[in-house]
Formats: C-alpha cells, structure tokens, sequence
C-alpha cells in the first residue's frame, strides 16, 4: 500500500529522533569510557611505580579492581557499537496496537532502545514483538509478563533503512509473499548465512519461540529456513532466559566448512556465537587413546568413490544384549586371596550382578574395589586402584571398547580388523560400548544442544547424546530427503519420538525460500515430491541439462551465464573430491581471471567441492558436474538432490 506524503515525512521525523537519541547516548558513554580508561591507566601506572610498598593483599586487590573496570569498558563500547548500529538501521517493522481506546506505536528492531524512560525500540524478540510475526491487521493478543494482552492491529509498516536513510517503506498485511520478502529472497547470496529478522514467517517464530517442550524435532525441506530458525531461538533463548550464556548452548554442525558458514548470524542478532562441534570432536575426547577416528567427511568420500554400500547395521537392542551377556560371561571362577583374607567367589558375584547390577561395569568394580578395602579395613585412597586390578584380572575381562566390538562383529557373522583407525560407521557402536561400560560423562554447563542434519545420525547416535546431556533440551532439525548417509535412512523424523520420548514436538516445514519455482520443481521430480512449494517469485531462467563431456569451455560459458545475470557467488558440484581436484587443476592451467577456491566459501568466488560438503550452504549459481563414467545413480539420489537445492537462482547439470 502507498504511504501518502505527510505520513512518509512523519516517519523520517521519527527516524531523525532515533538516531538524535542514539547520538546523545554514543557521547554519554564515550564520556564514561574515556574516563573509566583514565583511571584503569592511573591504577596501572601506580602498580607499575609502586609495586614493592604494596603487600600481596592490596596488590590483589588492586588487580581485580583493574579487571573489574576493564571488564565494565568492554561491556559499554559494545553498547556503543549497539547505538551505531541503531544509528545506521534502527528498526524493520512498525505496529501500532489499540488496547480499549488507546494506540501505542510499536516499533521494532534488532535491538530495543529507550530513550529518557520510553521505548523507541522494541527487541525483536520482546513478547510484543510477536505481534509483528503472528498477525496482521486486526485483532491480535501477546503473552507478556503480565498475562495475555488482548487488542487490535490497526497498521503494519515495513522498513528498509540503510546507512540512516529510509530507502522503502511499506504498509502491508503480514504475507509470506509480500513485498519486502521477495526483495530480500531476490538479493544474491553471500559467503555467510545472514540473520532473517526482518522476514521471520509464522511458522517460523512458533519455533523460534517454543520454550514450552523439551524436545523439538523439525523435519525441513532445502531451503525452509531451518538452520536460521535454529539461531534465531538461541538468540531468542538468551534474551529470554537471564541464566542462560552462550557457554551453556552446543551446536552439532556437519563440518567445519558449516560451522563458518553459520557465524556471523548470532553477532548480527547481538550475541556470542555459542559452542560448536561435531559428533566426531565429541568422541575423541574418549576414543583418541584407542586409535584414530575416520570424520564424516572422509566416510562419506569412501562411500561415495567405491559406491560403498552398508554392510551392518545393529541397533540398540542387539548390542544391549551382547553387552549384558559379556558382562555375564566374565565373572569370577574362583574365590580371590588378598593377604591373609579370603573372599568367596559367591558373594563377589552376587556383589557383582546383583548389588550393583544398575551400575555400569567400571563402577562395579570400582564400588566392589572400596567394599573389599573396607573389609579389609585398609585405605580405599591408597589400596582402591590395586584392588580394581586384581579384580579386572580374575574376572578375565578387556575393558578396551575396540576388542570388545569386534568380539560384538564375530558373533554376528563379520570379520574385521581395526588398526589404526576406526570407520566412521563403527564409531557409535564403539563408543555405546564404552559408555555403557564406562559410565556417560555429566556435563551440567550445557543447557540446550541443537543438533542440524539430523537426517544423518543414526538413532543410537541420538540416544548417546541424549545420555551425554541429559539434563540439556534439544532442538533438533534435519531433513529426510538430504539423507546422505546410507547407514541411516528415515521415512520421517518422527521416528527420533522413540528416543526423545519423553516430551517432544515434531514440526513440518514444507516451504522453500531458497530456490526459484524451476530448480524446486527439478528437485521435487528427483525425489516425486509434491508437498514442497517455492516461495520466490519465478525468474523464468529453466535449469539446464547436459549430457557429461570433458569441454571445460562449457563451464565457462555457464560461469560468464552467471555473471552476466549479476550473480557472483557460484558453486561447482562434484559427487566426490577426486573430480573437485580434477575441475579445480583444469581451470588453474585453463583460467586465471577467476578466484577460484577449494573446499570453503569465499566471498563473490568459484567454490568447487564435492556436493556431500555443500550441505546447508546456499549460491548464486550451481554447476553439477562429475565425470562422465560417475553419474548420479538412484543410490545416490538424495546426493543429488542435495547438490540440486543449493542453488538460489540458476541451476546447470551435467549427468548422464
């Protein structure tokens, strides 16, 4: 809807107040740090001339002082850098909200400002915020402090505001088609995943502001937003939660190249980025000391080289069997001698299976270690670790989670050597054994654990980390048809309900913003989707489709076909890393007037990777290639799909 002229001149008041505001409260507190810098110098310079008059507890004191105020200077020139960026774009969305017969203007930004005891600025994600996301105009409620607020939304406006100018201004009812979205969905893609506050959908911030269960299971399709959703509600976590930090929250990304991709979305919200690892960092913090561990990466790069298909598959039960049997198979055969004390055989195995039959392994023995010290009337501290020994030994028991697997694999038929490394797909088996026997670690510091790509974990891969964090709530997101892993396949995500039993939701989001109308119809025909829709607005450019050939000049032409769009951000996908060196030496010795980069994001490059390592990020432009005996075959259907969906506007595919 236009904005006639007087009502367009009022906003540009109100914008100039802001920054006039903003500017006052970037000098006030200039002013203090200028003079909290004098006095941290003062106190520095007294220790440094005055060092030997001091004793150790003013000298103490005198450096935590100094700490102190350091601490307090860094927190007040980032909420300088908060004014600036105020300064520079305030707000996205306007609100006005009639409660009985009065209206209160509600404007919202990334961060809230009050000026002089009134709020300018509301913080996205302030509970009357949700208005702004939830409804348009008419009636409407909120859930403060307070209770449930009820009243009407008599206008809705939307902002882009750039280096302190209003450059659009919008009135609209909120719609996932509305203006200001397709103008953000038609920008051309970066290096970083960026923030999506200004076009969060409904569905969207029903997740982002779920603080009600436990377990939050979201299958999403290529494109949905999902990994967005994820860092808008740990944003929206810290805000809302006082005790929570960015230490207490734990990100499992796919790899690293992800896990770079992803960080700057947390900073441009206001925040720290949070913990970040992969199940593979996790399980080297126990398993190093047995042998070295295969990453997903590597694994999927022998899968996907000699078509390696899966060879076994265990589930949870079969190895609690196994475990229990072992445990069963290895007792005491005879009755144990220390010193002049005899112990029977009897008791230590009842002792051992019964008594502390709830324990794992390790601390039965260690439990059975401080009994017999304590029988003994000798020193649990001094005598315990010697005792644990002497049991271990008598029970003729390995306590090394690799042998004990491959006894496991025997028993089911399978030969194998473990040496030097050990395949990922035989990680989680090894490491359950290990826990079980061992104990899990307790990690009371992490709070919230937010799993992506969870398509490819396996359940027992779930049930680890839910043992591992037991005290943590989950928000776990994934997407069946971007399966890659061919040791897990899942009709649907809600099957992880048998693992996250005990208060889950699970959550479908079936709406693309990623791709154009023509690359997701391309992908929905891969997979016979009809459930995934294209938000964006068509571009009429039809994806593209070659047979394989060795012409290198044809990539070319598809590259100058990108750039002569106005896209610069491009991808070549190959299906493993052999054929991304091959392309990558082909256009060094064929080109020089392109950056062209290897297995990482640059910005406005040629990045060439295999398709399995462009999981989550998203281009310009898409080029798939692999050689011309390499097709994609229907094994590797979701590999494909994969690479198909990475592509925001224009899509060529080589593959017979």
């Amino acid at each position: 809807m236009n904005i006639n002229k007087s009502e367009y001149q009022k906003e540009e008041k109100y914008l100039e107040k802001v920054k006039r505001f903003a500017d006052v409260c970037i000098s006030d507190v200039n002013i203090k740090i200028d003079k909290q810098k004098k006095e941290v110098f003062e106190i520095k310079q007294y220790i440094w001339n005055d060092c030997k008059a001091l004793n150790d507890l003013e000298y103490g004191n005198l450096l935590n002082d100094t700490d102190a105020k350091v601490n307090w200077t860094n927190s007040q020139i980032r909420q300088v850098m908060k004014y600036q960026h105020i300064k520079q774009n305030p707000y996205f969305g306007r609100i006005d909200f009639k409660i009985d017969e009065d209206i209160m203007q509600v404007y919202i930004g990334i961060y809230g400002f009050n000026y002089d005891n009134y709020n300018y600025i509301f913080d996205w994600r302030a509970p009357i915020s949700n208005l702004f996301y939830d409804y348009g105009i008419g009636e409407a409620q909120y859930e403060a402090p307070i209770g449930i607020i009820k009243g009407e939304i008599t206008l809705r406006r939307q902002y882009k505001i750039e280096d302190g100018k209003l450059r659009r201004l919008i009135e609209n009812e909120i719609n996932i088609n509305d203006e200001m979205l397709q103008e953000v969905l038609s920008d051309n893609s970066s290096d970083r995943m960026k923030n999506i506050v200004t076009t969060i959908q409904k569905e969207q911030n029903e997740i982002i502001r779920n603080t009600s269960d436990r377990y939050l299971i979201i299958q999403g399709v290529a494109g949905s937003g999902k990994t967005s959703v994820a860092l808008h509600r740990i944003a929206y976590l810290l805000y809302k939660e006082k005790n929570l930090s960015y230490s207490n929250i734990l990100i499992f990304s796919p790899n690293n190249i992800f896990a770079e991709y992803i960080s700057d979305v947390l900073p441009e919200l206001g925040e720290r980025n949070v913990l970040n690892t992969t199940f593979n960092d996790l399980l080297k913090q126990y398993l190093k000391k047995f042998a070295k561990l295969e990453s997903f990466s590597d694994f999927l790069e022998r899968v996907y080289e000699k078509n390696e298909k899966p060879i076994y598959i265990f589930d949870k039960q079969q190895l609690d069997d196994f475990i229990q049997q072992y445990i069963k198979n290895h007792i005491f055969l005879k009755n144990i001698n220390i010193g002049a004390e005899m112990f029977n055989r009897f008791e230590l195995n009842d002792l051992l299976l019964n008594k502390y039959e709830k324990l794992p392994l390790l601390e039965r023995i260690s439990s059975l270690s401080e009994y017999l010290c304590n029988r003994l009337k000798i020193s649990v501290k001094k005598n315990k670790k010697r005792i644990e020994n002497l049991i271990i030994s008598n029970l003729s028991i390995s306590l090394d989670p690799i042998s004990i697997f491959l006894e496991f694999l025997n028993l089911n038929g399978v030969t194998k050597e473990i040496t030097k490394k050990i395949d990922y797909n035989d990680l989680e088996y090894i490491i359950y054994i290990y826990f079980e026997l061992s104990g899990y670690p307790y990690n009371s510091n992490i709070k919230h654990v937010v799993i992506d790509e969870a398509q490819d974990y396996s359940q027992l891969q779930f049930y680890i980390l839910k043992r591992c964090f037991d005290k943590a709530y989950f928000t776990i997101l994934g997407d069946v048809n971007q399966a890659i892993n061919p040791y897990c396949q899942y009709a649907s995500l809600e099957t992880l309900s048998d693992v996250f039993n005990d208060g889950y939701k699970y959550i479908e989001l079936n709406n693309t913003y990623r791709s154009s109308p023509e690359i997701t119809d391309y992908a929905n025909n891969i997979l016979d989707k009809k459930n995934i829709k294209s938000i964006r607005v068509s571009n009429n450019i039809p994806v593209k489709q070659y047979k394989n050939n060795e012409d290198i000049n044809k990539i070319l032409k598809n590259i100058d076909y990108i750039y002569e769009h106005g896209f610069k951000n491009i991808a070549i996908l190959t299906k493993n890393s052999i054929e991304a060196n091959k392309i990558y030496n082909k256009f060094i010795k064929k080109q020089t007037k392109y950056n062209f980069v290897k297995n990482k994001i640059n910005k406005n490059s040629i990045s060439i990777m295999p398709s399995y390592l462009s999981k989550g990020l998203e281009f310009d432009g898409v080029i798939i290639y692999n050689d011309i005996n390499n097709g994609y075959n229907s094994f590797e259907k979701n590999l494909f799909y994969v690479a198909v969906t990475r592509s925001q506007h224009i899509l060529f595919v080589y593959n017979n």
